[in-house]
């Protein structure tokens, strides 16, 4: 019994020791293998809270926030408690992993484990944009290079399952935003999306969510890839099914999307959709509402009944070469500069169409009452140039007075010294 007995005590201290470094290999990630940023925060400021990032290919910096990068101690703290529960802590619905071997797979993984800490720093979607790193830059070089070979103790990982060609996602299987983009807007680029803790909408780019048609073509281009087209470290799949772990995956697919839209972290934060709180439902078994149908949109009034055909077109979209702080690239100057507008202007076109409506059928702006608007259907220079005025009355005037999108996001300018300057 005694000779059981010693055995006993001694396998046992045998798996503590043994499991002790097990356990510290997963959290304690070997920082000299975490990469490098690149660059350094708050090179050259504007004043405005932007300062410059990589460059973009034509060579020019790309904006971003000038407390980014963060602090190296404490990115590699947050990448550290990432690896350990295998996720993101701040966005729980996007895996992570920090392999140690020097395979070009696992070199990728821990710049995409890397990449995730950074763009989730303080909430999910929340934290710094790779252009605030050379991550994009160092992902690129291992693809091109010629990797070591995998450690032989390490099993190669199963073959992805190749991507339907055209990605060819089921649009009914994509999941809704929840809100809608231009709530509230404060004047300076911001709109309420979903509420914090505390039942405060957080701020979000008045922009944010994006037109759901263009946000699908973007999920099916990296759903088909396999990966975010924007930003390549981060991989995505859409599974059809209906199993909890599909569903948690086509939510994950859905927000790499949305946060990578228009390049490496440029794209709208996760708390301009319901994201999160549908990813919380499907984890607590509770399957989330599907959004209901959106109501018809309503006839415009007999009395305006102005004339799609008639409304002068924009000449431009919004969301140009966002900054990261709510502007975006207008028309030019007279040196041919872009002026900065509100990312969400224009405004959308049906929505425009509806105010102008309004405004027409009162004989003034709705929102800004002394001044007068009309809109002849005739093809003279007067009634061309009173379609522009009521465009641009109507565009200036959307949400009060003198609270609306200024000119600039359009060409309307234009278009009135060509039908001035016209025969």
């Amino acid at each position: 019994m005694k000779f059981i007995s010693a055995v006993i005590v001694f396998s046992t201290a045998v798996v503590s020791v043994s499991a002790g470094p097990l356990k510290l290999s997963r959290r304690a990630v070997d920082p000299a293998l975490v990469p490098q940023f690149g660059i350094k925060a708050n090179v050259n400021p504007t004043g405005t809270g932007d300062c410059d990032g990589v460059p973009n290919a034509q060579g020019v910096p790309i904006k971003i926030p000038c407390s980014c990068p963060p602090d190296r101690d404490s990115f590699i703290q947050s990448l550290n408690a990432n690896v350990a529960v295998g996720h993101a802590v701040n966005n729980p619905t996007i895996q992570l992993s920090f392999p140690t071997d020097n395979s070009k797979a696992s070199q990728l993984a821990r710049l995409n484990a890397a990449t995730i800490t950074l763009q989730n720093l303080k909430g999910p979607g929340v934290g710094c944009p790779s252009a605030a790193t050379t991550f994009n830059a160092q992902a690129q070089a291992i693809q091109n290079g010629t990797p070591a070979p995998p450690a032989p103790a390490a099993p190669a990982p199963p073959a992805a399952p190749a991507p339907p060609a055209a990605g060819g996602v089921d649009p009914n299987l994509v999941p809704q935003f929840g809100i809608t983009a231009g709530k509230n807007p404060t004047g300076t680029g911001d709109c309420d999306g979903v509420p914090n803790a505390q039942g405060v909408p957080i701020k979000i780019p008045c922009s944010c969510p994006p037109d759901r048609a263009s946000f699908i073509q973007s999920l099916n281009a990296n759903v088909a890839a396999g990966h975010a087209v924007n930003n390549p470290t981060i991989q995505v799949s859409f599974p059809s099914n209906n199993s909890k772990a599909s569903q948690l995956a086509r939510l994950n697919a859905a927000t790499v999307t949305l946060q990578n839209l228009r390049g490496p972290g440029v794209g709208c934060p996760s708390a301009a959709t319901t994201f999160n709180a549908q990813v919380q439902a499907i984890q607590n078994g509770t399957p989330a509402p599907s959004a209901p149908a959106p109501p018809a949109a309503p006839a415009p009034p007999a009395a305006g009944g102005v004339d799609p055909n008639l409304v002068p077109q924009f000449g431009l979209t919004s969301g140009l070469n966002p900054t990261g702080t709510g502007d975006c690239d207008g028309i030019p100057n007279a040196q041919g500069v872009p002026i900065k507008i509100p990312c969400s202007c224009p405004p959308d076109r049906a929505s425009f169409i509806q105010s102008l409506n309004a405004n027409v059928a009162a004989g003034h702006a709705v929102n800004n009452p002394t001044i007068k608007v009309s809109f002849p259907t005739d093809n003279s220079k007067a009634s061309k140039l009173a379609r522009i005025d009521a465009a641009t009355v109507t565009l200036q005037n959307l949400r009060g007075p003198g609270q609306g999108c200024p000119a600039a996001s359009t060409t309307f300018n234009a278009q009135r010294a060509a039908i001035q300057n016209g025969p």
